[in-house]
């Protein structure tokens, strides 16, 4: 990577205002310029050529690219220098900016890299933003989170993220556990100049300005998900209670195939969407009931896995029933994830207040509705809009974990300094609890990238997009 000159098409290929080309390296510059001419208006020459010491930095020039093999004119663009090191990736990076498209696009590129220039890998970009210290790992990996956020509360937490929120977090950390390691050390080294620090006050300082914030952060890790991957609803019940009618009447679309024989959906059935403002993934799943069918089987264990992954389940029952163990059966599996109760098809019955329910079920917020007769439905979209309000509503944006492999690494680090705590407690040589902060520090600068293997790297940016 050191020393070559990178480009790519850094926008979406498709019909457009603008598509762009970035290029990045020492040879950026004089590359765009070999293929780049400005227009010279009343002279005899139509175009011409710029030199690079004719640039300046973060301006704007409007021009052709021009083949240089046979000069036609391959695009109307806009070119504009950022010189190193205040660019993206602290490198001379151009963007040329031409009308999008993927024929235009690709010939703009294919000339490129025909200058010397090599093809960027996915992720490339911020690899080098990170490698050339312009970025920390943490806000590399929110580069990607805010290009695939859903909602507003993903944005935000990507961007604050971006600007360096965790990385603040991770360094009041490690500053913390250098501070207590420097004691510790000292009264290692310096016995008779210095006090035995390995006291009580060194176990307050771990457990209140490292231990709980860190708990706290990987706690919120699970919250931040829903923001990220979209709050996740399962749509459970015995077979032919409406649960497909309902589905597809909640993404406003034919997702799930509705029939009058039981049991049609045997597998989960996913649909994404924007649900009031909040991204959320709605499952139909198989109805559950006794039954020795395999494929049948397969799929209501499928159902009870989606009760366990779910943020809100809606137990949907037929409002004539009078036999509830399977609902049971279902809220056992469910635990402590918030059911709400659907009773559908209320048509059916005369007297729909009075209807006879379990005492478990009793206790559950409910909703009468007909998917059939468009009864109530909106009630039942203003009761799923309050559990996922209160979910997104109450996360401070700048006191998550992102993303799993920094939550990892958090919670190994935890380990180490309640290691490091319980030998303070049991008296355990300084030499030992001094192993187990070092230990907790690496595993806080893995978060960050001061220590990262290049396999590690590699896998984190093979899932950015190319241009990126």
């Amino acid at each position: 990577m050191k020393g070559s000159t990178i480009a790519a098409i850094a926008t979406s290929v498709g019909p457009g205002g603008v598509g762009i080309i970035k290029i990045s390296g020492h040879k950026a510059l004089p590359v765009a310029l070999s293929l780049f001419r400005i227009h010279n208006r009343g002279q005899s020459a139509p175009f011409l050529e710029l030199l690079p010491e004719q640039i300046i930095p973060r301006h704007l020039y409007h021009g052709v690219i021009v083949h240089p093999d046979t000069s036609g004119i391959l695009d109307e663009v806009l070119l504009v220098f950022m010189k190193a090191p205040n660019s993206y990736t602290r490198e001379d990076v151009v963007e040329i900016q031409a009308h999008s498209g993927l024929t235009v696009l690709e010939s703009l590129l294919d000339l490129v890299l025909r200058q010397g220039v090599e093809l960027a890998q996915p992720g490339e970009f911020t690899r080098r933003a990170f490698l050339n210290g312009r970025i920390d790992l943490t806000q590399a990996e929110a580069v990607m989170d805010l290009i695939n956020s859903r909602s507003k509360q993903s944005r935000d937490t990507s961007v604050s993220q971006l600007f360096g929120a965790m990385t603040r977090r991770i360094d009041e950390f490690r500053n913390e556990l250098l501070q207590i390691l420097s004691r510790i050390e000292a009264s290692i080294d310096f016995p008779d100049e210095t006090d035995d620090v390995v006291t009580h006050d060194i176990e307050i300082r771990l457990e209140t300005n490292v231990l709980k914030p860190a708990l706290k952060l990987i706690q919120h890790y699970r919250e931040f998900h829903q923001i990220r991957d979209g709050y996740k609803i399962s749509i459970v019940g015995r077979p032919n209670v409406g649960k497909s009618s309902l589905m597809n009447w909640l993404v406003q679309k034919q997702r799930s195939i509705v029939t009058d024989i039981p049991g049609t959906t045997r597998d989960l059935v996913d649909a994404n969407i924007i649900f009031k403002g909040v991204p959320v993934c709605f499952s139909d799943t198989a109805g559950v009931h006794p039954t020795h069918d395999t494929v049948e089987m397969l799929g209501i264990a499928r159902t009870f896995e989606a009760v366990c992954a779910s943020d809100l389940i809606l137990l949907v029952i037929d409002a004539s029933s009078a036999d509830f163990d399977q609902e049971h059966r279902i809220l056992d599996m469910a635990a402590s994830i918030p059911v709400l109760l659907v009773i559908n098809k209320i048509d059916l019955i005369t007297d729909p207040v009075n209807m006879t329910l379990s005492k478990r079920l009793s206790a559950l917020s409910s909703v009468q509705i007909s998917v059939t007769h468009d009864l109530y439905l909106n009630t039942l979209t203003e009761q799923i809009g309050k559990y996922t309000h209160n979910a997104f509503s109450s996360l401070d944006t700048d006191d998550v974990v992102p993303n799993l492999r920094q939550s990892l690494l958090l919670e190994k680090a935890v380990k180490y300094i309640r290691q490091a705590i319980d030998g303070i407690i049991s008296t355990s040589s300084p030499e030992m609890i001094c192993i187990d902060i070092r230990d907790a520090i690496r595993h806080i600068d893995e978060i960050s990238g001061a220590q990262i293997s290049d396999e590690i790297l590699d896998c984190i940016f093979s899932s950015f997009c190319i241009g990126k």
